[in-house]
């Protein structure tokens, strides 16, 4: 198995929980480096029991994000609807921040 493709099944075991019937889309590999903060209309509910971010896009528009951990590691970037919540579980690691990719 490739290494690409490996990477595609631990981003597909990374999203836990789907709470809306919007899309959701995983942005391609190239456009996943995080940037800055996301902005406070994306909401987080970090619970560090589960290791999982419940984030939701409250800014009126179509956003994309990553979660970022304190190993410096990230998530996969996925682009949410306006009005759309999901659960990121990132296994054992540690919550840093959620940024914009």
């Amino acid at each position: 198995m490739s290494r690409i493709s490996k990477a595609r099944i631990a981003a597909a075991a990374t999203v836990a929980v789907l709470t809306a019937a919007t899309p959701l889309m995983l942005a391609s590999t190239a456009e996943a480096a995080p940037g800055g903060t996301a902005p406070a209309c994306i909401t987080r509910d970090v619970n560090a029991a589960t290791h999982s971010v419940k984030l939701g896009n409250y800014c009126g528009k179509v956003m994309s994000v990553t979660v970022v951990l304190k190993d410096g590691s990230t998530t996969p970037c996925f682009t949410m609807s306006n009005n759309f919540s999901f659960t990121v579980r990132y296994g054992s690691k540690t919550y840093a921040r959620t940024a914009v990719c």
